[in-house]
């Protein structure tokens, strides 16, 4: 710390300026630079790849790790209460068998039999309460295809629809029971209470395609997250058929979980993450219901939740809130569902940020142990160099300096060896100059081969006009008047013969064989009139030039 007092930084920037930057510290300059650079484009492609950031991989392994037992908890409850639901089922029936043989009754018999049915749930009270007690459920029930009055304008069920009230925990010993559905007396013998949207029978569509359904290997079924008629809940249904000594279906029993019983049995947390949000989603054509283990995600969404997934995580939407998180399929009865664990996306940016400051301090502490090996390769092999460079410096000259400090003398030191590259430059000059005098003595031998080529051209056409009048005018006129017979390509050949080209050049312009060009020149000659190419050629001269003349006249 007092080393540090003692440094005298006005002092070294007047240095600086007087007398430039030494190479040491040009090179400790440049190093540091460069790893930053190079430190930056690999963090910048890591952050592209998404692999700078290894808190949201470490969020994304906790919830797969904890999915993984949370999505085993959920199946191994509903396995567990279709174990129930079976042996209820099995209970049932027996009653069932035992009550209608002491009575002398047949199943038949019961519809709109109101005290034989008000009998038999007394007979089956004891069973519907024991089996309440045991499973991990929040009521159950069962339904019997048959009823007290037939003539309803919509079909009701008879049957037993015990529920726990003012659920507080997991536990269920000691809660409150109400009757949901069921007759008077059975409430009178169980001294139970109404609940407030009790009715006597049910409506349900399970015997709708209850054959069809447990035909196979389906055991028993879980439903979907709906509304209980007449009250504020939703529940899930475990349900299992119950069948006559026939193996007819003649009903149905189960176990209801409604959302604050998902609520107080599925809380999961985590020591890195903390409270997390667990749910078990239903996909209806798109469309995400289910119940969560917390009841403001069961009241706020819940009826219809998007949710869209990348390579890493799954992003929830609930209309105000999104939620960061993962999914894994699970196979409950005869559907499958989606069990997925998330936390807030807010919760999410705040663990983020905490590994982005915490990496951003761990690259800072690379930066700094960079720096000091900087120091290091400085005192190790820069002051070498200097002291070389000293041994072979000269003094300095008197011309601009380049404000490094070894750099200058170094240069002295070159600028006694430039007068060579000076003579070098005195013998190019020379040649230049050369090269020019040669260049212009070319010029004018062009010039003068022009002047030869035209007035050759001009001679020949004076002999054109002389021999104008060796030519027969009845010929040459016939010539003239039948080049409009000619075709496309005679009349290209015979602008190509006006050029000037040969035979040979002329079909390998056009690109014919050499008997289709002779087949073209008698074509040519019959159509003008002439009987030899040298006949011809004078007749295009000819006309070659009294065309010109008109031009010029025009």
């Amino acid at each position: 710390m007092r080393t540090f007092m003692k440094f005298d930084l006005p002092g070294v920037i007047r240095q600086i300026k007087a007398e430039g930057i030494s190479i040491r510290r040009r090179f400790v300059g440049y190093i540091i630079s460069a790893i930053a650079l190079v430190l930056s484009l690999i963090l910048l492609l890591l952050n592209m790849f998404g692999v700078l950031n290894p808190t949201s991989a470490q969020i994304t392994d906790a919830l797969d790790a904890q999915l993984i037992f949370y999505a085993n908890s959920i199946k191994r409850d509903y396995d567990k209460a279709a174990a129930h639901a079976l042996s209820f089922s099995d209970q049932l029936e027996e009653g069932i068998e035992e009550y209608l043989r002491e009575n002398g009754l047949t199943f038949e018999n019961l519809k709109n039999n109101a005290d034989a049915l008000s009998a038999l749930q007394n007979a089956l009270y004891g069973i519907v309460y024991l089996n309440m007690q045991l499973a991990p459920s929040s009521g159950a029930f069962y339904i019997l295809d048959t009823t007290v009055n037939s003539r309803s304008n919509v079909p009701l069920y008879n049957g037993i629809y015990l529920k726990y009230i003012n659920l507080y925990s997991e536990s269920t010993v000691n809660n409150e029971i109400t009757l949901y559905r069921g007759s008077f007396s059975t409430a009178k013998k169980g001294d139970v209470t109404f609940h407030s949207g009790w009715n006597n029978e049910m409506r349900t569509d399970f015997f709708d395609a209850c054959d069809s359904v447990f035909d196979g290997d389906t055991h028993y079924i879980l439903s979907p997250a709906v509304e209980i008629p007449d009250t504020w809940e939703r529940a899930r249904y475990v349900y299992v058929p119950i069948r006559d000594p026939k193996d007819h279906i003649i009903g149905v029993c189960g176990f209801e979980i409604n959302d604050m019983y998902f609520q107080l049995s599925k809380k999961v947390s985590d020591d890195k993450l903390g409270q997390l949000v667990g749910a078990l989603l239903d996909n209806e054509q798109g469309a995400y219901t289910g119940q969560f283990n917390s009841s403001r995600y069961n009241t706020m969404g819940s009826e219809n939740v998007t949710f869209t997934e990348n390579s890493r995580n799954a992003v929830f939407d609930f209309g105000t809130e999104r939620c960061i998180g993962k999914t894994r399929a699970v196979t409950l009865g005869d559907r499958t569902f989606t069990a997925a664990l998330m936390i807030t996306e807010a919760q999410f940016d705040a663990i983020v940020q905490r590994g982005q400051m915490k990496t951003v301090g761990i690259i800072l502490a690379v930066v700094l142990i960079m720096f000091a090996y900087c120091l290091f390769l400085s005192h190790k092999y820069v002051a070498p160099i200097i002291k070389k460079i000293d041994q072979i410096k000269h003094s300095g000259d008197d011309g601009e300096q380049l404000k490094i400090r070894e750099f200058d003398a170094l240069f002295a030191f070159i600028e006694e060896k430039t007068s060579v590259h000076e003579a070098q430059l005195k013998n190019l000059e020379a040649a230049k100059i050369a090269a020019e005098e040669e260049a212009a003595r070319a010029r004018e031998a062009y010039e003068k081969a022009l002047e030869e080529y035209e007035l050759a051209k001009s001679e020949i056409l004076h002999l054109s006009e002389e021999s104008k009048n060796e030519i027969v005018l009845e010929d040459y006129e016939y010539f003239l008047c039948n080049l409009k017979t000619l075709t496309q390509q005679e009349m290209r050949i015979y602008e190509l013969y006006v050029e000037g080209k040969s035979t040979a050049e002329i079909a390998a312009i056009i690109g014919i064989k050499e008997n289709t060009m002779k087949y073209h020149n008698k074509n040519i000659y019959s159509k003008l009139g002439v009987s030899s190419r040298k006949q011809f050629l004078r007749f295009a001269a000819l006309k070659q030039m009294q065309d010109k003349k008109g031009k010029q006249i025009e």
